[in-house]
């Protein structure tokens, strides 16, 4: 069954760092163990793991469906094997894939791929990542299926036009090792850790719009909230010191707390970054220019305060056998109180998190609070796992129908956040389904038929051109 990103299951998180230990030493002879290293340093921060993982599979093997609007995108086998992964690949092939998109075969990738984002990686640093991949990966044989989008984006050939427009930049020059703070942090952020892939708005064909980078944008149900030096609608009012800690940990309390994809970068790339690394990220965070898109008059973590004891009084009901969904205080009394609290203010070590001061409940869109109730959270990181059960219609635990997971998520932002937003049970569905089509994919019907359309007439006109020549 087909995955959204944010539902990765991959290998011990240490894997591209640690990956030199788990071969033979034979493998890596005669080869610059430094730079093996260095390969794999990289390679954490990209996140390759996190893709190139299948659930209970190989590091690197591929085989995980990543869902998109389009269909299921299978990921590559990216170890070493010569006749199912990259083991033929030369370094030229190597970079033309991870910078461009297309495979040794000629066939283009689609931008689940990041290239656009790692067309920016130096060529130092290719030649170490190659290195790594080539002689500090593990070969597996596995053939994975093949992706099969819905037409026309099963075309690969369309990537074509669409990498001519919204191609990346060019290679950083210079060495990445040795760069200024905020040229390291810029490079990090943007060339490896692809950080607007997630954090930029889409245009209708599905690129990033620069204007807005790193503006909040959605993704596969989740929002991936506007991080610029805006106080009221990004992280202005963030430090230094609480983007460090919550890119190595996941959480800030009496801030925020990571789930999802973001939940899974810290898990798998940036909590194992060097303090170095992460002060650079965090440094050129800061001074992103500022994008003002909320609607609300402060942070969306500066909302509520911690409410009286709740009072919850048994419905009064003519048939005791009455199956009904529970309102949003019912429902928080009977699923959340015990850990969050019935005054929703957490446990006093922080360890479960206050639900007032909270930018997923304060948020201008109620998305990650439904995630995190359908999905819960599962991150572990910085020596701590922290982990809160889903509560959605397929959960393990205690399954709630999308009336009572609309109900709570609007109990919770009226009481501790940023008030009520209305959330239906549509809306519910929509989002633990991967969010709302893009405009793209849901006027694809029309824009067939308008294509078509001109064709017929422009075979129209040449039929009339040449009855008329006769």
């Amino acid at each position: 069954m087909p995955k959204f990103l944010s539902f990765w299951t991959v290998a011990h998180a240490a894997v591209a760092v640690a990956g030199l230990a788990g071969i033979g030493t034979a493998f890596a002879q005669g080869k610059d163990i430094s730079v093996l290293e260095r390969g794999a340093s990289l390679a954490t921060a990209g996140d390759c793991v996190a893709c190139h993982t299948a659930p209970g599979g190989k590091p690197f093997a591929g085989g995980l469906v990543i869902s998109s609007p389009m269909g299921g995108i299978v990921s590559s086998n990216i170890t070493p094997d010569q006749g199912t992964g990259i083991g033929t690949y030369t370094e030229a092939d190597f970079a033309k894939a991870l910078r461009q998109g297309v495979r040794k075969d000629g066939a283009h990738l689609y931008p689940a791929m990041p290239y656009p984002s790692y067309s920016a990686i130096t060529d130092a640093d290719i030649h170490a990542m190659y290195e790594y991949f080539m002689h500090g990966v593990q070969p597996v044989i596995q053939t994975n299926p093949k992706t099969a989008l819905n037409f026309p984006f099963n075309i690969r050939a369309m990537m074509i036009g669409w990498n001519l427009l919204f191609s990346g930049p060019p290679p950083a020059t210079g060495d990445s090792q040795h760069m200024s703070q905020i040229e390291r942090g810029h490079y990090l952020a943007d060339a490896l850790e692809h950080c607007g892939t997630c954090h930029t708005p889409r245009n209708f064909l599905l690129a990033e719009r620069g204007g807005e980078y790193l503006g909040g944008a959605t993704l596969a149900g989740w929002y991936a909230p506007n991080i610029t030096s805006s106080v009221r609608s990004g992280i202005g009012d963030w430090s230094e010191d609480d983007l460090v800690q919550y890119l190595r940990s996941g959480s800030v309390p009496g801030r925020s707390q990571a789930a999802g994809m973001m939940g899974e970068a810290v898990e798998h790339s940036l909590s194992k970054l060097s303090d170095d690394d992460l002060r650079a990220i965090a440094a050129y965070i800061k001074q992103v220019p500022a994008i003002e898109n909320g609607p609300g008059d402060r942070p969306r973590d500066r909302y509520g305060s911690a409410q009286p004891v709740l009072d919850i009084q048994k419905p009064k009901l003519d048939r005791e056998d009455v199956l009904f969904p529970m309102d949003g205080k019912r429902t928080y009394v009977n699923n959340c109180a015990a850990c969050h609290g019935l005054d929703g203010a957490g446990a006093a070590d922080h360890f479960t998190p206050s639900l007032f001061s909270n930018a997923v409940v304060g948020a201008p869109n109620p998305d990650n609070l439904i995630m995190a109730i359908v999905h819960g959270v599962d991150r572990d990181a910085n020596g701590q796992h922290v982990l809160m059960p889903g509560f959605g219609p397929d959960s393990d635990v205690q399954r709630l129908s999308d009336t009572e997971i609309a109900n709570l998520a609007n109990y919770l932002t009226k009481t501790f956040g940023s008030g009520d937003h209305h959330v239906t049970a549509d809306y519910v569905l929509t989002a633990r389904n991967g969010g709302p089509l893009p405009g793209l994919v849901r006027n694809l019907p029309y824009l067939i038929t308008g294509a078509g359309v001109a064709v017929l007439a422009l075979v129209g006109v040449f039929v009339g051109w040449l009855l008329r020549r006769r």
